[in-house]
This record gives structure tokens, sequence and C-alpha cells, in this order.
């Protein structure tokens, strides 16, 4: 399992030493986070999942509604 570790820093600290790696990490950590809030949403919506709808169709509409004014 150690060595497993060190040969993952090792291909990690290799990947962060060039852009391009750099960014390939960016983008698999933004990734995940998308997926972790997606999995928090629906196992708080998990009872009902109309819910989600219904939340995101008031959100929006009162974003619209405060844009026009009202």
């Amino acid at each position: 399992m150690k060595s497993m570790m060190l040969k993952w820093y090792a291909k990690g600290q290799g990947a962060l030493g060039n852009e391009k790696g750099a960014q390939a990490i960016e983008w698999i950590a933004l990734a995940g986070v998308v997926i972790a809030v997606f999995g928090a949403v629906i196992a708080y919506f998990d009872s009902d999942p109309t819910l989600v709808g219904e939340s995101i169709g008031d959100t929006l509409s009162n974003i619209i509604k405060k844009l026009d004014g009202n």
C-alpha cells in the first residue's frame, strides 16, 4: 500500500511540474466538486425527487421577478 501511494505521489508531482498536467488535475478536481455537489443535492431531495424541479423552478422564478423589478 505504501509503495502504491509513493508511486501516485511521484506521478502527481510530475504532473504538477508542467502546465498541462497541472491543468488536467485542476479539471479533475473541479469535476469532483461538481459530482459532490450533485450528490449532496440528490441526497437532500431523496425522499421526493419532484422537489428538485420545484425548487429550481421557484428559484429561477424569483430571480426573474427580481430582474423585472417586481
